[in-house]
């Protein structure tokens, strides 16, 4: 699949800070209150915005449940997934935590389990979904719901790899067309305290940037299953895909590796700072001690360093070694000042600047908000873009890692390398990366 050029938001930085401060814009001042309820098109004119999830694990059930505290008038109709555990448990989680019954209507034929379930569930009438399942498969079901004529919101990142990334922005190219409202799940962007702090920047509070980092630490490598545990569940040895699918977090295949599913966040920060994308990337990939079976194979530290057209570096670095001390920050280095995201802003003195001092917001929330309140109004309302330039550049910097050379944005625009290379269809199929003879698993990177 040969990629699209991407279009002036990424070429141009100017455009794309306008573009992600009208986002701001609108998600600051949108108000459901303020809603024209009387121009509701959902089922059939009865409007009832039928809600549909794809992916029933933790993410997907927050951000359904945050959409139905929007309003009565959003039904949850339809479930998918391809545990049928996790539709059973999280519907019954969404009792327990106090959903009316009559927003929840997902009978037992709405409650589609497998590898085809998406294509079910889209089929069954919803208006809108939420597609929250592990990042590989969201290429492939965003571009379902748009064909569908669906609105859509997407956790992120929306893709785990180029070619991936190319299929987003084609049907993104649909979903306008079509008046769809599909937004991605960086919520700093509907938070006020980002909102404003990316104000100060533009206003020049800190002066010309000169550096950024985005820094992620973590205690350990996620995962969410043992394969003993996995077996302990099931009462008799897993397939392969059974195990991955289960503990999907450390498949690059499934995950992009941390650089792209966690430390997209912090990357996409820098950005919005930054205003425009970098020119290239080089980096470095490793497993220093997490090489059993259990973790895969992603990478316990990944670093990338970007560099701008003007000079400007990213440094972009995520670890994750036991016992190691927590830390998630943005930074953006001036000519007169720090500005460290998204609360405070000081001199190169260390003397503050300015602090937020607003109303604090639950962005989650408030992103979910935006979105329900798009669809109800009629204005669509689309934030995919900058999303996937945040991604790919994640991306970017993975591939730089992973091989060790220097990896420029022309070149990851038309790289054709894909990690989630196919549908699977059941959980006899062999994933795309399988253990070796001893059950470990080789690390795409060239350094592991």
């Amino acid at each position: 699949m040969k990629l699209q050029r991407v279009g002036k938001i990424c070429r141009d930085g100017t455009t794309r800070r306008k573009f992600i401060a009208s986002v701001a814009k609108v998600a600051a001042g949108a108000s459901l209150a303020s809603l024209d309820v009387s121009r509701f098109a959902h089922a059939a004119g009865s409007g009832i915005i039928r809600l549909g999830l794809i992916g029933c694990g933790g993410r997907g059930i927050s951000a359904t449940r945050q959409a139905l505290v929007t309003g009565k008038d959003i039904k949850l109709v339809a479930m998918a997934d391809v545990l049928e555990e996790k539709i059973t448990g999280n519907l019954n989680q969404l009792k327990r935590r106090g959903i009316p019954a009559d927003q929840l209507q997902v009978s037992a034929e709405r409650q589609f389990v497998g590898f085809d379930a998406y294509q079910s569930l889209l089929a069954a009438g919803v208006d809108a979904v939420i597609l929250a399942t592990p990042p590989g498969f969201r290429p492939l079901h965003y571009e379902a719901s748009v064909r569908a004529g669906i609105h859509a919101f997407l956790e992120k990142p929306v893709a785990v790899d180029a070619p991936g990334v190319a299929q987003i922005r084609a049907s993104t190219q649909s979903a306008r067309q079509k008046g769809l409202s599909v937004i991605v799940g960086l919520q700093e962007h509907f938070d006020r305290a980002h909102q404003e702090f990316f104000t100060e920047i533009s206003n020049g509070a800190i002066g010309k940037i000169n550096k950024l980092k985005a820094i992620v630490r973590l205690a350990d490598v996620p995962r969410w299953a043992l394969r003993t545990d996995v077996d302990k569940q099931l009462r008799r040895a897993s397939t392969e895909m059974e195990f991955q699918i289960r503990n999907w977090y450390p498949f690059v295949w499934l995950s992009g590796d941390m650089i792209v599913e966690r430390l997209v966040h912090r990357i996409d920060t820098c950005l919005w700072a930054k205003g425009g994308l970098p020119q290239s990337a080089r980096g470095s990939a490793e497993r220093r001690e997490h090489s059993g079976s259990d973790y895969g194979n992603i990478s316990d530290f990944c670093s990338a360093t970007y560099r701008y057209a003007d000079g400007t570096e990213l440094l972009a670095e995520i670890s994750g070694f036991s016992g190691a001390r927590k830390s998630d920050q943005a930074t953006i280095e001036g000519e007169k000042g720090v500005a460290t995201a998204a609360d405070r802003i000081v001199d190169l003195k260390g003397d503050s600047i300015w602090t937020y001092s607003g109303p604090k917001m639950d962005p989650y929330q408030e992103e979910i908000n935006q979105w329900c309140g798009a669809i109800r109004n009629g204005k669509a309302f689309n934030t995919v873009d900058q999303a996937a330039d945040s991604t790919l550049v994640a991306i970017m910097g993975r591939t730089a890692a992973y091989t060790g050379r220097e990896v420029t944005w022309a070149e990851i625009q038309s790289l054709t390398e894909t990690f989630f290379s196919h549908n699977p269809k059941s959980f006899q199929d062999e994933p795309p990366a399988g253990p070796d003879k001893f059950g470990d698993y080789l690390s795409p990177a060239k350094s592991a």
